[in-house]
């Protein structure tokens, strides 16, 4: 949507707010934001199904919130146009989403495992029953695990060597053919829980809110820790999982996270870098990869 489209429709909906500063950010793939003021934040989604989603996370929010997490996270109210959901909006949250150097800085103070321990488990938590008004499903079904692999092998192959092949293989068949065991294994999660949806307080080095509930569904718990093991590494993810709160072996939940969760993020890097024409430092990338899938100690 465009600028002066949401602009037009803020102004329609809420006549008396003074507008001095207007931020836009209109890359993301769901929704387009509005920001007014550093202070309230609207979000359009860019189709349908974003709008029933939307729909879903006020939902999630209302029974997060009533847990009362330490970190900070969105209160969506609903506007319309025409009797239509249109919009949603929310307080500004402080904090910047994490770049490369507090990526760096985050395991150096360890409140930040306890409050995304804390995040976690009371997400998590959240009764299936108290849902039953959502449309939330499973989105990450052994099928749509096996369509990654298909993409990978037809997309990212050909540029990759027959050692690399292997050590892909390998990691997705291990875990394809393990999925019949874990598969029942479902609550609430965020479903995209990377550094950039986590808000940084860089004064005091301290995580301060989550932020971007849209890829939320009914879906393995591991699946969460995936972000963390991707960008902080497997130490910082056992010390998040040394406060985390549940009823599974932590350290079968750690193997799910080592051994594929916390490395699939560089398959969709991947593809994503060559469905835009982006570049991609390749060698990188698999040496990340294969460190993370080598490195880490069972839990």
């Amino acid at each position: 949507m465009l600028k002066k489209e949401m602009l037009r429709f803020v102004e329609d909906v809420l006549p008396d707010l003074n507008i001095n500063e207007v931020q836009t950010i209109n890359q993301g793939w769901d929704n387009d934001i509005l920001i007014i003021n550093k202070e309230l934040v609207f979000r359009f989604p860019k189709s349908e199904q974003f709008l029933t989603q939307v729909q879903d996370e006020c939902i999630i929010l209302e029974q997060l919130a009533l847990k009362e997490p330490v970190l900070k996270i969105p209160r969506y109210e609903m506007l319309y146009s025409g009797g239509k959901l249109k919009a949603v909006k929310y307080s500004f949250l402080q904090g910047k989403s994490l770049n490369e150097n507090s990526i760096k800085d985050i395991s150096k103070n360890p409140e930040n495992a306890k409050v995304i321990s804390d995040f976690l488990s009371k997400l998590h938590s959240i009764s299936p029953s108290e849902l039953k008004k959502t449309q939330l499903h499973t989105i990450h079904t052994l099928n749509y695990w096996k369509t990654l692999y298909a993409s990978v092998k037809n997309h990212v192959f050909p540029i990759l060597n027959s050692q690399q092949h292997d050590e892909v293989n390998e990691v997705f068949i291990n875990f394809i053919s393990n999925y019949p065991k874990f598969s029942y294994k479902k609550a609430v999660i965020h479903g995209d829980l990377s550094a950039s949806n986590m808000l940084y307080d860089e004064e005091d080095g301290c995580l301060s809110g989550i932020i971007d509930f849209t890829d939320a569904q009914i879906g393995d718990p591991a699946f969460d820790f995936a972000g963390l093991y991707w960008n902080f590494g497997p130490d910082f993810t056992k010390k998040v999982l040394s406060y985390y709160c549940t009823n599974e072996s932590k350290g079968l939940l750690f193997d799910r996270v080592s051994s594929f969760y916390g490395l699939q993020p560089v398959f969709h890097e991947w593809l994503h870098a060559i469905k835009t024409n982006q570049k991609m430092d390749w060698k990188s990338t698999f040496e990340k990869f294969s460190g993370l899938r080598n490195g880490a100690n069972n839990f």
